[in-house]
């Protein structure tokens, strides 16, 4: 009986130490998501903000990136802004995230698309010689012009599409996650008629940089014709920087 039991000896610390694992394990991803629903939540908002500010602009790329800026600047302190007042922290962060915006944040334009069959040199949106009416909506016709095209008043709600990259801080869980999400492997059960969607170079980019992309929509009602400005369909999926 002592032989026996002084081979089982430290039994207790072992499975202590494995439990106190996985209970650190648990308790950091449970602190890392609550942060990174936080951030979908601002993100939201400031989806719909950006999408607000390209209704009554143009749809300009430049006012949805600087109202974005204004609202997710708050998820992206910079050290060393503790000096001045509230306001010019607040400033120095915009600006910080504007100058980093094409690492970690994208804008795309989902309506209307380049291919719209309604776009007319109105020569009235300003960095644009192309754009789509949007005087007199109720007036005009409503029906679409052909097969896979808009009416004029669907053209004008403008739909956008946010990617966001806030910071994974929490340390082991982060590592994990980045490691887990640029692994390159297939479907082990695939789904007929079913494609597991790729992980595009902008959200890869995200990842090597311990941040996790998230995407938001909002839609709005142009509220100024709408200018053409560039937007594609491939919009934050090939942006590295």
């Amino acid at each position: 009986m002592v032989l026996s039991g002084y081979k089982q000896q430290g039994q207790a610390m072992v499975e202590m130490i494995i439990v106190s694992f996985v209970t650190l394990l648990l308790l950091f991803s449970i602190v890392q998501f609550a942060l990174l629903y936080n951030a979908k939540t601002v993100l939201n908002y400031a989806a719909y903000e950006a999408a607000r500010a390209g209704a009554v602009n143009y749809s300009h790329p430049q006012a949805m990136r600087l109202a974005l800026a204004q609202k997710l600047s708050a998820l992206e302190p910079i050290k060393n802004n503790n000096s001045g007042s509230s306001y010019t922290r607040l400033v120095n962060q915009q600006e910080e995230f504007i100058a980093n915006f094409d690492q970690i944040a994208c804008i795309k334009r989902v309506n209307p698309t380049a291919s719209n069959t309604l776009w007319s040199n109105l020569r009235n949106t300003p960095g644009s010689d192309t754009s789509i009416a949007n005087d007199h909506l109720f007036y005009r016709n409503s029906s679409s012009s052909g097969p896979g095209t808009m009416s004029i008043q669907d053209s004008n709600l403008l739909k956008i599409s946010v990617t966001y990259c806030p910071k994974m801080i929490v340390p082991i869980v982060a590592t994990a996650i980045k490691r887990l999400m640029l692994l390159n492997y297939p479907d082990p059960d695939p789904i007929e008629g079913w494609r597991t969607p790729e992980t595009t170079l902008f959200e890869q980019q995200c990842y090597r940089n311990n941040r996790f992309p998230m995407v938001a929509q909002a839609i709005m009602r142009m509220q100024t014709p709408v200018g053409k400005y560039g937007f594609s369909l491939d919009d934050c999926k090939e942006i590295t920087t």
